[in-house]
């Protein structure tokens, strides 16, 4: 029996996807794991795999079509099965613009560079995918000065940081940026993989949209680093990482505002269970697959899922379902050295935890000054949804977790 290949869901909000790029033709062999089309929504663009071996069958929806979440676009079926279409379905194709003009073109002296015509319609709307077009008004950008590289001449998100002609609509730049010194033999250009493109528009989005504010504390490890010795002495996978992510989880439990992701238009939705994006470095660059339901398993199973993820992760072999569902983020750089940072939110999340090194601090104690271990951290916060208030209260929760972590059993 074919398989159908659907729409996926990339995200919590997603509800509908832009097919950009098709890596395999009808026809071509597939295998389970392989990349065969490239979706782009309202956040990033990311390669969809095959979920079983076969032949590519039919193609249902043509490139630079945005279709619903669950849509059948393609089925793959065994060597020499007759796929037959579902009662009703069609290949969906682009819509042809009724009037589209010429607004760029190439240079008359290289005849040969082929000009891309501007997606222009006669009522002065551009086409262009719906990230491009997010990313555009967020950034003040004037589409109609883009070069679009899609089908048609379609403005995709790839477009928007390569263009030499974007202009802002509204913002006059304060000066004249310099240019970037000419290439030498010890100057070195590379493009970003495509996970490091994919963290940049993320990144971007969520620093120009997201009004974000941050607060600082510490907290007493001694507890918690006892912990982590009984642990590593029973040979028992569970780093401080992971225990991180369970005090962070079950404070993120008690404060749901700050496990919670914005839907836009003035909604937020709160999770009674909190799902923690973990923050993993590969040769790639950073990824944030999820540790789902933190609070309410035990630290070893937690333990061995964190190891096989991170395992994961650096062979490349996440799926989708690995990122989805996460309702707050945990980065530690402490074992990098790094005092204390504030991080950058994992849009549409509402808060990130970030964590530093733990160092020896002079404090005053029953008998008389002491030296103990103390381990930095920050909490930044989506400010539409969170005050104040509400982060401090979060953070003197995770504190108390922190230096006494019975008390998250309560």
């Amino acid at each position: 029996m074919a398989l159908e290949v659907m729409m996926p869901q990339l995200g919590l909000t997603m509800k509908e996807g832009l097919i950009t790029e098709w890596k395999k033709k009808k026809g071509d062999a597939v295998v389970r794991g392989e990349v065969i089309f490239a979706v782009e929504n309202d956040k990033a663009t990311v390669d969809v795999e095959a979920q079983g071996d076969g032949i590519l069958a039919s193609i249902l929806v043509e490139e630079m079509v945005t279709v619903p979440v669950g849509t059948i676009v393609a089925t793959i079926a065994a060597p020499g099965e007759k796929v037959t279409a579902a009662p009703g379905v069609a290949v969906a194709k682009p819509a042809a613009p009724q009037s589209v003009q010429a607004a760029w073109s190439a240079p008359e002296a290289k005849p040969a560079a082929k000009a891309v015509a501007k997606p222009v319609l006669s009522d002065g709307f551009v086409l262009a995918s719906p990230f491009a077009r997010q990313s555009a008004e967020s950034l003040g950008i004037n589409l109609a000065e883009v070069r679009g590289t899609g089908p048609e001449g379609a403005v995709l998100g790839r477009d928007l940081p390569k263009t030499d002609s974007m202009q802002a609509a509204s913002v006059k730049p304060a000066f004249e940026p310099q240019r970037s010194p000419a290439p030498t033999e010890s100057n070195t250009e590379r493009s970003l993989s495509r996970i490091q493109r994919v963290a940049a528009e993320r990144m971007t989005e969520s620093w120009t949209t997201i009004p974000q504010f941050t607060l600082y504390d510490d907290a007493d490890a001694a507890q918690m680093l006892s912990l982590a010795d009984r642990f590593k002495k029973a040979g028992d996978p569970v780093s401080l990482t992971v225990i991180l992510a369970k005090l962070l989880a079950a404070a993120a439990e008690r404060h749901p505002l700050l496990n919670a992701t914005w839907l836009g238009e003035g909604k937020v939705r709160s999770y009674a269970i909190a799902n923690v994006n973990v923050a993993v470095d590969t040769s790639e660059g950073l990824v944030v697959p999820v540790l789902r339901a933190c609070a309410s398993r035990g630290f070893k199973d937690l333990g061995i899922d964190m190891k096989a993820i991170a395992e994961k992760a650096r062979n490349k072999a996440l799926s989708s379902e690995d990122y989805e569902g996460g309702t707050i983020t945990l980065s530690n750089l402490g074992m990098f050295g790094i005092a204390r940072f504030r991080a950058i939110i994992n849009p549409p999340q509402t808060a990130i935890l970030a964590v530093g090194r733990i160092s020896e601090k002079v404090v005053q104690g029953a008998s008389g000054f002491e030296t103990r271990k103390f381990i930095e951290y920050s909490i930044t916060a989506d400010h539409r949804v969170v005050d104040g208030a509400c982060a401090a209260r979060f953070m003197a929760t995770l504190k108390s977790f922190i230096e006494n972590p019975v008390l998250m059993l309560d």
